[in-house]
């Protein structure tokens, strides 16, 4: 039997193949040349498709962008049904879903984005505008979604999962991510990566405070 973390990084059948071709052309279009340089002509060039091709499965620059960052949420196992989860105990749970939160955002190639959007929302805040609601908007939702149905469980005690939900992907963007995203560190491994993940969590379910005997 496969675990969710195989399922939820399986491709969706829904995608055609000439689709997936022109996404993963468009992912690195973008990531060498940002939003503002790329053309649809550069990525039609990159994947080997007609420009008909192209539009008629994206009609503009904007969709373009925000599916490839759509897709890398999905493919990190991000987009995610809340229900998945009910028969985990709370913390399998959320190092489940930390781990592929802290697996997108320190990757290399959402470095880069994180760092090509930051440079260009001054002068392209449409860029940033859409890099916000495929990725990060959409991802807040889904884990404020799933703190909501924790919440409405007993799982955990809450009146505003929305606030936990922001607090505990706050909390998984500690340790090295700043130094990630300004070229200070190494990647760290996986394993320090997952390390990490533990001791943020347990922090967040037990905080710091001496346990009462």
């Amino acid at each position: 039997m496969q675990s969710l973390e195989q399922k939820a990084s399986q491709p969706s059948a829904s995608h055609d193949a000439k689709a997936e071709q022109i996404l993963a052309a468009a992912r690195e279009v973008f990531l060498e040349l940002g939003y503002a340089a790329t053309s649809m002509d550069q990525v039609a060039q990159q994947a080997r498709v007609s420009k008909t091709t192209l539009y008629t499965r994206f009609p503009s620059k904007e969709e373009l962008y925000t599916a490839v960052i759509s897709a890398e949420c999905e493919r990190r196992g991000l987009k995610f049904a809340p229900e998945m989860f009910d028969d985990l105990p709370l913390r399998d749970i959320l190092v489940q879903v930390g781990r592929r939160f802290v697996d997108l955002i320190w990757s290399e190639a959402a470095i880069r984005v994180h760092q090509s959007v930051a440079g260009e929302a001054t002068r392209m805040p449409l860029a940033a505008q859409l890099y916000f609601r495929a990725g990060p908007e959409q991802g807040i939702a889904n884990f404020v979604a799933l703190f909501t149905r924790l919440a409405q469980r007993g799982v955990i005690a809450t009146d505003d999962p929305t606030f936990v939900a922001r607090q505990f992907l706050a909390a998984l963007q500690g340790g090295s991510y700043c130094q990630l995203v300004l070229g200070l560190c190494p990647q760290p491994t996986e394993e320090e990566r997952y390390a990490f993940v533990d001791k943020a969590i347990d922090l967040f379910l037990h905080g710091v405070a001496p346990a009462t005997r």
